[in-house]
């Protein structure tokens, strides 16, 4: 009798946790080189920490939320940060207009195509779990744009409480 039910995985699975850990990586150095000569020291490592935090957790919620599987999850989370990654590349490269263009690109590429997509695999596919696939796919891409959306307005939202309280109870701002 087998106390713990085998694990198994799959390949594809072990290359989408590489490419999430390799994405969610580089947007922790990149947070980290933009604010760790601007933050107080306490603050450089608990920044990327809790963004990347809040992705993580979002993504989770959001994928549990739909019944999504750990790759979907995963993909959530890799698109996020190549999306805030890629808003970084674009600040540090200059280019103010493709800074104002961002969001509507990123809609673009994670909302309407896998919106479309999902409209097709829904009417053109056959029931069953590759349609469903197909599905949940499309819409855990969908999720990644509504992550980073609720990860900007939970930090912004947290940044604001904390100026406020420290105002309010004249702690100092240094840790």
């Amino acid at each position: 009798m087998r106390l713990m039910p085998r694990i198994r995985f799959r390949l594809g699975t072990v290359m989408m946790f590489v490419v999430m850990a390799a994405a969610v990586m580089a947007l922790y150095v990149k947070i980290d080189q933009h604010t760790g000569s601007v933050l107080p020291a306490g603050w450089k490592i608990d920044v990327p920490v809790l963004f990347l935090l809040a992705i993580a957790l979002t993504a989770v919620a959001l994928g549990s939320w739909k019944e999504h599987s750990a790759v979907q999850i995963m993909l959530q989370v890799t698109l996020a940060c190549v999306g805030c990654l890629t808003l970084i590349w674009i600040g540090e490269a200059k280019y103010e207009r493709a800074i104002r263009y961002w969001c509507q690109g990123m809609f673009a590429a994670t909302v309407t195509i896998p919106m479309i997509a999902r409209r097709v695999a829904k009417t053109r596919m056959p029931r069953g779990p590759r349609r469903d696939w197909w599905k949940k796919t499309c819409k855990a891409v969908f999720f990644s744009f509504l992550t980073m959306l609720l990860v900007t307005a939970g930090g912004l939202l947290q940044a604001a409480v904390y100026a406020i309280g420290t105002e309010l109870l004249g702690m100092p701002t240094n840790p």
